[in-house]
């Protein structure tokens, strides 16, 4: 699967000739966006809670993977 971002999809949607600025924005408030979550969210949605190292360990290594995805979703390398 392929994400482009909203500027990408005005500009592929200008190329075509077929849309003017008008257009473009009213497609757009007809789409649902994809939400990322903040890093509050992500702190938030983390499945455990324990004292345990090893559940410290599991619950830093969510965090880690949630921050890298959402990362690489909005852009690549961060």
């Amino acid at each position: 699967m392929k994400l482009y971002t909203e500027e990408q999809l005005k500009q592929m949607l200008s190329k075509t000739d077929k849309f003017t600025p008008l257009h473009i924005d009213h497609i757009m408030n007809e789409l649902t966006p994809i939400e990322l979550p903040s890093d509050e969210e992500i702190w938030e949605a983390e499945p455990i809670e324990s004292g345990s190292d090893f559940d410290l360990g599991v619950m830093n290594g969510f965090r880690k993977g949630a921050k890298w995805m959402r990362d690489k979703i909005q852009g690549g390398n961060k």
